[in-house]
């Protein structure tokens, strides 16, 4: 072999070696599945700020994108985190990055004369990473919880389901049940 086709034979060799440095890269990258601990990075988490207090809530049952892995592993053992909204004040809640950056659903609950009235709120990815709830004598803010959504879909009733929540039971100390709108 003359030096020529050494160095054709190098380049190539280099150029091959790159291609699958950066190949395995991206596949290791894009296949790293955060929940079940194959990453560094931070889990998913959820902050309230309740009048001076800043309260970090930890996911309340986390599962990877396909529905496996799950902590805690039975549903019946995940316990919503306790954080009270005094009647007459505001929560702030905030999602961490790795929930924000992606699609993310809000459901609120609140104690009416009526019951319980609930709504649920799509999030768009990388739109909101922050809102504020508020907790009145007529609409008493009792729950709060993030839903992350899995790769696996219901393709009956077209949903995606949920692969984890952080939910924080937000009824405040003293809670008093609305009265009924006496019309």
């Amino acid at each position: 072999m003359n030096s020529g086709e050494k160095k054709a034979l190098a380049i190539i060799a280099a150029v091959v070696v790159a291609f699958v440095v950066i190949v395995g890269g991206t596949v290791a990258v894009l296949t790293r599945d955060q929940w079940s601990g194959d990453s560094t990075e931070e889990h998913p988490y959820l902050q309230l700020a309740v009048g001076d207090r800043l309260v970090r809530v930890e996911p309340t049952r986390m599962c990877d994108v396909f529905l496996k892995n799950c902590e805690p592993k039975r549903i019946a053992d995940a316990q919503a985190q306790r954080v009270p909204v005094p009647v007459g004040e505001a929560v702030m809640l905030s999602v961490s990055k790795d929930i924000a950056e992606w699609p993310w659903n809000l459901v609120i609950q609140y104690l009416t004369p009526e019951g319980l009235d609930g709504t649920s709120v799509p999030m768009r990815s990388n739109s909101t990473y922050t809102t504020v709830l508020h907790s009145t004598p007529d609409r008493i803010l009792v729950n709060v919880e993030v839903q992350v959504p899995s790769a696996i879909a219901d393709a009956e009733n077209n949903n995606v389901i949920a692969r984890g929540y952080l939910a924080a039971d937000t009824s405040p100390q003293d809670l008093r049940l609305p009265a009924a709108d006496p019309r």
